[in-house]
């Protein structure tokens, strides 16, 4: 034990007199490193980094989104509503790092201009101006219902509006390509509404143009009431018809609501072929018959009603429109921006300390590995000649 503790002591000692030896090369490649570290990093273009945070939130919803909630199950819900029931930080950041936000970020703020500065041998396409962009932007998920977006540039104030710019393209993207649940119901209704008016407006344009021709003023109050009872039936009939349009859009044949809706639908259409005929119906005998006006007044009953029809269902649908709106506007916000970014004060690249500390560090094994190396060459050379001259 005691002999291996002095081996240890000499090879100890055998080092220690390499490196005394050789001390010079090791400080010239430390203070080499040292001094080109500090020169490259004070040359090196200072990066800043702007940061913008938002988080995602849930959406208040309405009846449309509660029923969606209770078909979560169905594969459509997950696939095609990502703003239903408040959007996932895994989706917005899937949308943030698509290709679509990054080319509105650069429309939006001319990037192009901004990213390629120094003259270029070929003018720089916008998919170069893509790729850019993805380098000097970070975006990231903490898991705890928070997104970053991080961006580094050389000028603070650039950095600072294209993180911002992000947030305002997000939002435009789900604005407009969103398809959720509201919205269709929102578009559906209002493609009704556009017919129905227009069905309006040439019910009226006939009925004017019928009185102009015929010198037709008003009618008796008793007919008047039987146009009233048979439009209300219509505008109640052609209600139905679209809430049931809509509810069919996220329900089977087989929901209690569809179910409801068609049986009450029946019974209006039902009451409303009794009134036009008369038949049994005790309420029906208490109008004239349209059958029975003269063709004159017959005409412009018909005109009438068709009229006053359209301007009920017409009023109908037009609050139904504006529900739908309302619906809309609840799930179309699905993230909150905590956090603007503003320019930074203090770079985060070059780390000037770092670097040289790294410098000093590796300079300082390679020195020592170096004069280990060059020991070791100079003693086999020595072997190599002793062995010569005992040959000799």
């Amino acid at each position: 034990m005691e002999m291996e503790e002095r081996e240890d002591e000499i090879n100890l000692l055998d080092y220690w007199r390499v490196i005394r030896r050789r001390w010079k090369i090791i400080a010239m490649i430390f203070l080499t490193s040292v001094v080109t570290a500090v020169v490259v990093s004070l040359l090196m273009t200072p990066i800043y980094q702007a940061k913008t945070t938002i988080m995602p939130i849930e959406s208040s919803g309405g009846q449309v989104s509660a029923a969606l909630r209770s078909l979560g199950s169905l594969p459509f819900v997950g696939g095609m509503l990502p703003s239903v029931g408040g959007a996932s930080a895994s989706k917005l950041v899937a949308v943030l790092k698509s290709r679509t936000v990054a080319k509105d970020v650069i429309n939006s703020i001319d990037l192009i201009k901004v990213l390629f500065e120094e003259p270029q041998d070929e003018p720089p396409s916008l998919q170069d101006a893509v790729r850019s962009l993805t380098g000097i932007t970070e975006i990231t998920d903490d898991k705890k219902g928070l997104i970053s977006i991080a961006v580094e540039y050389k000028n603070p104030g650039i950095a600072a509006d294209i993180a911002n710019q992000f947030t305002v393209a997000l939002k435009r993207f789900l604005n407009e390509n969103a398809l959720s649940m509201a919205k269709r119901n929102r578009i559906f209704i209002e493609n009704q509404l556009k017919k129905v008016k227009e069905e309006l407006h040439n019910a009226e344009e006939a009925m004017k143009n019928f009185q102009t021709n015929k010198k037709i003023v008003a009618m008796d109050a008793q007919t008047e009431a039987a146009i009233k009872a048979l439009t209300d039936l219509k505008g109640q009939i052609t209600a139905k018809e679209v809430q049931l349009g809509v509810i069919k859009h996220f329900s089977t044949p087989s929901n209690p609501d569809v179910i409801t809706i068609k049986d009450e639908l029946r019974e209006l259409k039902k009451q409303l072929a009794m009134l036009e005929s008369k038949g049994s119906n005790p309420e029906a005998d208490a109008f004239p018959s349209l059958s029975e006006a003269p063709e004159l007044g017959l005409q412009y009953i018909r005109l009438k009603r068709d009229a006053v029809t359209q301007q009920k269902v017409y009023e109908l649908l037009t609050q139904q429109f504006e529900i739908a709106k309302i619906e809309e506007a609840k799930e179309d916000i699905t993230f909150q921006v905590i956090d603007r970014a503003i320019p930074p004060e203090k770079r985060i690249k070059p780390k000037r300390r770092l670097n040289v500390m790294l410098a000093a560090v590796v300079s300082l094994f390679a020195g020592i590995f170096l004069v280990f190396f060059l020991e070791y060459l100079e003693n086999l050379k020595k072997s190599e000649k002793e062995g010569v001259e005992v040959k000799k």
